[in-house]
C-alpha cells in the first residue's frame, strides 16, 4: 500500500494495488464468500476499524480523473468534505469504471462510489445514501442546426417523446454501456435494441461529443453540465442545443451508493449524518453549478430554490 504523491487531488489518502492482485493472495475458500459475509464473522466492525475504497470511474464533469482539473469533479469535492468530517474512517481511492464498480458490488465485494442514480436494479444490489448531489436532468443535446428534425417528436412544452424520437432511422445516436439512464430514456432505448440508429458503445462520454462533433452521430441523452464541460474540452466551434425531454423532472438527485450489506448500510449512515449537518447549500452544489453554461446556471439556480433537497438543512 502506497501514499499517493501531493499532487494528487486526495494526498493525505492510501491508495491500494487492484482488487484481482490482492485476491491472489487469498485462501481458495475465503475467495468464494461474500467479503461482508466474512465480516460478520469476525464480530462488528468498530468505527475506528472501518475503510472505504472508493471506486472513481472517470466520468466528468462528476469525477474527474486527467487534466488540469484533475480531482475538482463536484463528486470529488463532496467526497473530500466527507473524508474531512470522518477522521475515525481509513479511506482508499481507487481507480476504476462503471463495469468494475457494478461487478464488484454484484460479488460482494465491499465498495463504495460517491455518484449514482439510484435504480430498480441497482437497488437488488447497492445501498443508497439520501441525496447528495443535485443536477439538471437529462436532456437530448444536438446541433442547433439539427433542431428542426427533432419538431416531430416534440409535444407542446418542447419535450422530446424519446419513444418516437429513436425510431427515426435517419437520426443517430449512442447508447453508452453502464450509464444511468431515466426511465422514460432506458425504456426507449430496450425497445429501439438491434436498430442500427442506436448505437450501443462504452462509457466513454468524450467519445460521444466527439461523434457529434464530426456529425457521425446526431444526438445524445446527456446531462447539461456533461455537454458543457465536453464542448469546452474539444474546442469546437460547434453549438450545441439542450431541448428536454418528455416525462423527466426538471432536476436528477445523485447518491452515495456501496456494497448492499451491512457494512453498506454502516457507510450510508454515516454519509447521512454529514449531509444533514452540511447546511442549506452544500459546498459540493457550487461546484456542480459551476460547470454549467450562464443560461443552464441560471436555470440551475431557479430549479435549486425550488426543489432543493437540502433546503430544510440547518
Amino acid at each position: 500500500m502506497a501514499k499517493h504523491e501531493n499532487n494528487h487531488p486526495f494526498p493525505a489518502i492510501c491508495a491500494t494495488a487492484s482488487a484481482p492482485a490482492r485476491k491472489a493472495r487469498r485462501p481458495r475458500l475465503l475467495r468464494v464468500l461474500p467479503a461482508w459475509l466474512l465480516l460478520a464473522a469476525c464480530g462488528t466492525v468498530q468505527a475506528e476499524e472501518m475503510t472505504i475504497r472508493w471506486q472513481m470511474p472517470d466520468f466528468p464533469p462528476t469525477i474527474i480523473s486527467s487534466g488540469p482539473q484533475k480531482g475538482m469533479g463536484y463528486a470529488e469535492v463532496f467526497l473530500r468534505y466527507f473524508i474531512a468530517h470522518t477522521p475515525d474512517i481509513k479511506h482508499v481511492i481507487e481507480p476504476s469504471s462503471m463495469s468494475r464498480v457494478f461487478g464488484l458490488m454484484r460479488q460482494g465485494e465491499l465498495v463504495c462510489e460517491p455518484s449514482l442514480i439510484k435504480t430498480p436494479e441497482r437497488e437488488t444490489y447497492v445501498d443508497f445514501s439520501g441525496p447528495v448531489e443535485f443536477v439538471l436532468t437529462h436532456h437530448v443535446v444536438l446541433p442547433v442546426a439539427l433542431l428542426p428534425k427533432l419538431a416531430p417528436y416534440r409535444n407542446a412544452k418542447g419535450e422530446v417523446d424519446m419513444s418516437k424520437l429513436v425510431r427515426d432511422p435517419g437520426l443517430t445516436t449512442v447508447r453508452q454501456e453502464k450509464r444511468g439512464y431515466p426511465p422514460p430514456v432506458l425504456t426507449a432505448f430496450e425497445a429501439a435494441a438491434g436498430q442500427k440508429n442506436v448505437i450501443v458503445t462504452s462509457d466513454d462520454g468524450q467519445a460521444a461529443f466527439r461523434q457529434i462533433a464530426t456529425g457521425w452521430v446526431s444526438y445524445v441523452v446527456a446531462y447539461a453540465d456533461e455537454a458543457n464541460w465536453y464542448a469546452r474540452q474539444l474546442e469546437t466551434p460547434l453549438k450545441l442545443a439542450y431541448v428536454p425531454i418528455a416525462g423527466l423532472p426538471e432536476y436528477t438527485i445523485g447518491y452515495v451508493g456501496c456494497t448492499k450489506s451491512p457494512w453498506g448500510k454502516q457507510v450510508i449512515q454515516r454519509v447521512n449524518e454529514v449531509v444533514a449537518k452540511a447546511g442549506k447549500r452544500p459546498p459540493w452544489i457550487d461546484a456542480e453549478a459551476g460547470f454549467l453554461d450562464p443560461e443552464a446556471a441560471k436555470r440551475f439556480e431557479v430549479i435549486y430554490a425550488r426543489h432543493s433537497p437540502f433546503r430544510h438543512h440547518k
